[in-house]
C-alpha cells in the first residue's frame, strides 16, 4: 500500500464534520457514550449513502486539512512509522472517511479496494485456515441478512448439530458431567480436586459454562489470552483430564472453562484456558500437544492455529473497559468486523468480491489475515475506529 505515500487524498465531500458540542439532542443520543478523545461526528450530507461515525481529534484534524485535495500532510508522516501510517490512512480510505485519487477521479470505501488492497492474504493454512475461510464465505452467501445475524452465524460456524440422539445421550448437565469425568471417580475428578476450585457463574443470565481457577488464586481473573483446546466430541473427556492434570500449577494461568450441557460441548470452542501472557500460553500448549498426541480435532474458526490439524489454537480478547466491564470475545469481535465489511462491500460494490474485501480489510484492523493472530497494537487501533 505504498501508493498512499505518494497519492493525492481528500476528505469525503459526502461527510460534514460536526463538533460534538454542536449536535442536536436527538443526534447526541445516537452517538451514545464517547471517550474524551472524540472531537465530533462525521455526519452524512443529504443524499450521501454513508453511515455516521465518530471522529477522534486526529481524524478530525486530518479531515479538515484534506478539505483541499493534496498529499498526506507532513505532520501525519512524522507522527507515525511508515507501516502504522499506511494502516491508519488505509482504514480511513476504505471506510469512506477519506478518498484517494484514482484514474479519473476520487474513490473511497469498497471502490478504493482495488487501488489499496494487495489481495495477498490466504486466510491461513491447515484445518483452522480452511474452517475460517469456509465461515467467511458462508457469511457472504447469507446475503442481505442484518449484520448482527451474519456475525452470529459466522461465529457459530462449525458447531455440531444437537441431534435427538445427542440429547438422548446427554439429557442434562449431570449426564454431561458424568461423561466428562468430573464426578468423583472420573478421570478428571482427582486432578480437579487437587489443583482447582470451581467458580460459579454470575447469577444474571443463563449459565453456559463450568469454570475452574487454580487453588489459591483470588478474585476475578483478568486474563485475555485464550488457548482453545478443540478435540472431537469423543475426545473431550481426555482433553479435560489433560488440562486439569498437565496444566495444574502452570505459570500465568488464570482459569479454564468447559461447556456445561450438550449444546456447550458441541461448540468448536468447547474448552478454553485463559492466560496472562502469550509466552505462558505457548508453553502450556506444547505440554498439551504432547499429552493429546493422536486426539482427533474439531477446530475453531477465526483463531490462530498452534498445530496444523486444529486441536490447539489461540486468540486475544479485547481488554476490559476502564469501569471493569467484561471483555468481549476474540472470535465474536472478528465475526462482527467481518460482517460489517461484507455488508459494506455488498452495499458499495467495487472490484473485489465481498469475502476478499472483508479479509483484506480485517488485516488493517489489526488481525494477521494469513494466520488469524492479533498483531501488536491491535486494541488501540480498534478503539480508534478500525
Amino acid at each position: 500500500m505504498g501508493v498512499l505515500q505518494r497519492a493525492r487524498l481528500r476528505a469525503n465531500p459526502g461527510y460534514e464534520l460536526v463538533l460534538l458540542d454542536r449536535l442536536g439532542d436527538g443526534e447526541r443520543e445516537l452517538v451514545g457514550e464517547v471517550d474524551e478523545d472524540v472531537y465530533g461526528v462525521l455526519r452524512p450530507r443529504e443524499g450521501a449513502q454513508l453511515e455516521a461515525r465518530t471522529a477522534s481529534t486526529d481524524t478530525a484534524l486530518l479531515f479538515l486539512t484534506l478539505a483541499e485535495p493534496g498529499p498526506l500532510p507532513a505532520y501525519a508522516r512524522t507522527r507515525l512509522a511508515a507501516a502504522e501510517l499506511e494502516q491508519a490512512i488505509g482504514r480511513l480510505v476504505l471506510d469512506g472517511v477519506l478518498e484517494i485519487e484514482h484514474e479519473d477521479g476520487f474513490v473511497g470505501g469498497a471502490e478504493a479496494a482495488a487501488a489499496l488492497l494487495p489481495e495477498s492474504s490466504d486466510g491461513g493454512r491447515g484445518r483452522i485456515g480452511a474452517l475460517s475461510m469456509a465461515a467467511l464465505r458462508y457469511g457472504q452467501e447469507l446475503g442481505p441478512l442484518e449484520e448482527p445475524l451474519v456475525a452470529m452465524r459466522m461465529y457459530l460456524y462449525g458447531r455440531l448439530p444437537v441431534s435427538p440422539a445427542l440429547r438422548e445421550r446427554w439429557p442434562d448437565e449431570d449426564a454431561v458431567a458424568t461423561w466428562l469425568g468430573i464426578d468423583r471417580g472420573g478421570d478428571a475428578a482427582a486432578a480437579l480436586s487437587e489443583g482447582w476450585r470451581e467458580v460459579p457463574e454470575p447469577d444474571e443470565g443463563p449459565a453456559y459454562w463450568r469454570h475452574w481457577r487454580p487453588r489459591g488464586a483470588g478474585g476475578r481473573h483478568g486474563s485475555n489470552y485464550k488457548l482453545y483446546v478443540s478435540p472431537g466430541l469423543d475426545g473431550l473427556p481426555d482433553a479435560l483430564a489433560a488440562v486439569a492434570g498437565t496444566l495444574r500449577g502452570a505459570p500465568g494461568l488464570g482459569a479454564f472453562k468447559i461447556g456445561r450441557d450438550v449444546g456447550g460441548i458441541c461448540r468448536p470452542d468447547k474448552l478454553v484456558v485463559y492466560f496472562d501472557r502469550l509466552d505462558d500460553l505457548q508453553e502450556a500448549a506444547t505440554a498439551l500437544r504432547e499429552r493429546l498426541d493422536g486426539c482427533p480435532p474439531h477446530g475453531v474458526p477465526f483463531t490462530a492455529a498452534i498445530d496444523r490439524k486444529g486441536l490447539l489454537c489461540w486468540g486475544s480478547d479485547p481488554p476490559r473497559a476502564p469501569g471493569g466491564e467484561p471483555a468481549g470475545s476474540w472470535r465474536l469481535w472478528i465475526a462482527e468486523r467481518l460482517a460489517e465489511y461484507l455488508a459494506r462491500a455488498r452495499r458499495e460494490g467495487g472490484a473485489l468480491e465481498p469475502w476478499r474485501f472483508a479479509l483484506e480489510r480485517l488485516g488493517l484492523a489489526g488481525v494477521d489475515a494469513d494466520t488469524w493472530a492479533p498483531r501488536s497494537g491491535i486494541w488501540p487501533a480498534a478503539e480508534a475506529g478500525a
